[in-house]
């Protein structure tokens, strides 16, 4: 990578990192300190100011004083608008892309003109797949399957993400839009290769690690093309429904959805609470991304994915009406994903919703993401470069 840099005149990492802090330090207050500025709802007609952005506001959402459910019915009826915008001469990555939310967002992509498109999955197989199923549905490009690239990454292990950002940097110099979507939810404790809880490694730390390690691509991107790149998260407004009393005594959020939960397994509660931290990790990034680079995150909704698919019949069957009732397809969540990820500078630090108690405990937020950083720099030293840490 150190030789591509020298052949077309791109600062050395030292360089980028160093470069990137002064940018940092330079930018507009509320770009850099103001992470829950924006409500963004996206549940009516967005402003078009740039025919390939998304302007957002604060306006729109369900009435007030609904209860949980009738809240859930209302956005199920009335859901986001679909984008369409064009994505010619854009190179995306999309995770998770071979399944549900990401699967679909892959597929408003590659429909909507994307010139590089390249699709994270856990197989190489799966990878091959997905791309058949693009091309099938997208028959107008049946011609373009040169456009899609598939790159492996297991996110059990941090190793495997290593190895994915080494080989998307020699798939492509630039780097538009990086949609972070691959997670899961477990029935029962189970843990990854790195000793972490298998849905706290896959949704939180290896995310974690792929959004600091995409920085430098996305920091050249802006360097290159004088346009900011997109990193949208996904996540959900169910981070609100963590109560900090669950924590006890321990002052260690990741602490507890590792050894709390492997004493006493709450997947509701593990469910909620590494929402939180990914919160927490989104808040980070925001924090050290620099001043070329949009960063946001995105709650789908209640959709009817396969997130839940290692849960029993019974879960299934339970769900089943609940999910016919109050639930959004993969395809109209899928939606807010997309259209999240060409915001203008104002969605910069915004999600997709409104943010929980918990996210506004910076303290909490603080302390969260320093073990995560902790948990990431015991496997990748990079981190602190690229974040211009030297602690």
């Amino acid at each position: 990578m150190a030789g591509f840099r020298k052949n077309v005149g791109i600062p050395s990492s030292n360089q980028w990192n160093s470069a990137s802090n002064d940018l940092y330090k330079q930018s507009p207050h509320s770009l850099r300190d103001s992470p829950s500025k924006l409500l963004l709802h996206n549940l009516k007609p967005l402003t078009m100011s740039d025919p390939n952005l998304i302007t957002p506001t604060t306006t729109g959402g369900p009435p007030p004083n609904l209860s949980q459910l009738s809240c859930l019915r209302w956005t199920a009826k009335h859901p986001p608008t679909d984008p369409t915008i064009s994505f010619s001469n854009k190179t995306i990555l999309v995770t998770g892309a071979n399944t549900g939310l990401g699967f679909q967002a892959a597929l408003k992509y590659f429909s909507l003109g994307s010139s590089k498109l390249i699709l994270a999955v856990r197989t190489l197989e799966k990878g091959q797949l997905t791309k058949s199923r693009l091309l099938s549905l997208v028959p107008s490009r049946s011609a373009d399957a040169d456009t899609i690239s598939i790159i492996p990454v297991n996110l059990d292990t941090f190793s495997s993400v290593i190895s994915f950002i080494s080989q998307l940097e020699t798939e492509t110099q630039t780097l538009d839009i990086a949609l972070l979507n691959a997670g899961l939810g477990n029935p029962t404790y189970e843990e990854a290769p790195t000793g972490w809880e298998q849905a706290v490694q896959v949704n939180v730390l290896s995310a974690a690690l792929m959004a600091v390690l995409l920085l430098p691509l996305l920091r050249r991107t802006f360097y290159l093309t004088g346009k900011k790149p997109h990193m949208t998260f996904v996540n959900s407004n169910g981070h609100d429904k963590f109560e900090k009393k669950w924590l006890g005594t321990e002052t260690s959020l990741l602490r507890y959805l590792q050894d709390g939960m492997k004493k006493k397994w709450d997947a509701e509660k593990s469910y909620l609470g590494v929402k939180v931290v990914g919160m927490a990790v989104f808040k980070g990034i925001v924090k050290g991304a620099g001043h070329g680079i949009i960063v946001d995150v995105v709650c789908p909704g209640f959709c009817k994915t396969d997130l839940g698919r290692k849960f029993g019949a019974l879960s299934h069957v339970f769900m089943a009406p609940m999910m016919a009732f109050l639930g959004r397809t993969a395809e109209e969540g899928a939606r807010s994903l997309v259209s999240g990820s060409v915001l203008t500078e104002e969605g910069h630090g915004g999600f997709w919703f409104l943010f929980g108690g918990l996210v506004t405990d910076e303290k909490l937020m603080k302390r969260t993401w320093e073990k995560v950083f902790e948990a990431l720099r015991k496997d990748c030293s990079d981190v602190e470069g690229i974040l211009g840490r030297k602690d």
